[in-house]
């Protein structure tokens, strides 16, 4: 590419790592990168340094920088997004329509926008079969797209089909006049049966992948949850995130101990008592105001059939347990 594209997610970002060897030695530092950074070219590498996302030893450097025989080079690389998507004729599941917005139910298991390595079989590429260009204002890789779920959580979003639509949607979010509620399914028997978790958060200074609870530097998250049932060895639990961060259900449940079923992220090492065939979480309720008239839509997605499986093996254990 000629540049750095303007669509660089950094949320998604990923932690690579050099050493510079003895050949390397007096070689600049955008030249170094250049052909171990795949997808950009020179200048977009030179941004990245100036930008402060190249570390040489910990400390930040220039592009014209020397490298030294020994040298460490710490790179955070951004996602590379394609700039459109392609229409593709896949299963989408529209549960409430308008000329302004169309509520989905998203399986779990498909991307909601295309990414590093996928660029086919997402939301996006379905939305833009059914509806053909939306005419958002928001990124051509993202049609109509106002928030995201997970790539493997499902349940409902609502997409915008107008800019004007997409600018009232947008709006609603970020100014928390949306109403979200999920359904999840946890580790061990929570000692509460409401509970407010309020702990911000930011990247994992460890996993640039990966969220963590940051009293330093983390952004204000929020989180109500509700005990619907309990199992012994897992519960079934509902949450309503006030704000809408990053992995927010699942660090925050996490960082009460009892980490999401599933979650190879934030469970790592801990067996789930039944199988599960992917992370339990599911968007059970939206409710937002109507992009034109402001009157409260409310829209709710039924648990699918992978999340009830598993809830009742869970309370067949449970039962069994009881029972003995």
């Amino acid at each position: 590419m000629d540049d750095v594209p303007a669509r660089l997610d950094f949320e998604r970002a990923e932690r690579r790592a050099f050493e510079a060897g003895p050949g390397d030695a007096g070689e600049r530092l955008d030249v170094f990168l250049l052909p171990r950074l795949e997808g950009f070219s020179r200048s977009g590498v030179q941004r990245l340094i100036r930008d402060g996302h190249v570390a040489v030893n910990g400390a930040s450097a220039r592009p014209a920088a020397k490298v030294r025989a020994g040298d460490r080079i710490e790179v955070t690389v951004p996602l590379v997004l394609p700039p459109g998507v392609d229409p593709e004729d896949l299963p989408l599941a529209v549960l409430l329509e308008d000329d302004a917005f169309a509520v989905l139910d998203k399986a779990a298991g498909m991307a909601v926008h295309p990414g590093r390595g996928r660029l086919k079989g997402t939301l996006a590429n379905a939305i833009a079969h059914r509806w053909g260009a939306l005419g958002t204002g928001g990124p051509a890789y993202r049609p109509g797209i106002v928030h995201r779920l997970d790539l493997e959580t499902s349940g409902v979003m609502v997409v915008a089909k107008t800019e004007a639509a997409h600018a009232a949607l947008t709006a609603a979010f970020k100014e928390r006049r949306v109403e979200k509620e999920y359904r999840a399914l946890v580790f061990g028997d929570p000692a509460y049966d409401e509970d407010a978790i309020d702990a911000p958060l930011g990247r994992d200074l460890a996993d640039p992948t990966r969220m963590a609870v940051r009293y330093d530097q983390g952004r204000e998250a929020y989180t109500e949850t509700r005990i619907v049932e309990r199992f012994g060895a897992a519960a079934d639990v509902a949450c309503r995130p006030r704000t809408g961060r990053t992995h927010q259900i699942r660090v925050h449940l996490m960082h009460r101990g009892h980490p999401l079923l599933g979650d190879a992220t934030y469970a790592r090492g801990r067996t789930p008592p039944v199988p599960v065939p992917r992370l339990m979480l599911h968007a059970l309720r939206l409710v937002f105001p109507h992009p034109k008239s402001g009157a409260a839509v409310a829209v709710e997605a039924p648990l699918p059939a992978d999340f009830t499986a598993v809830r009742d093996a869970l309370r067949a254990i449970d039962g069994g347990a009881r029972g003995g």
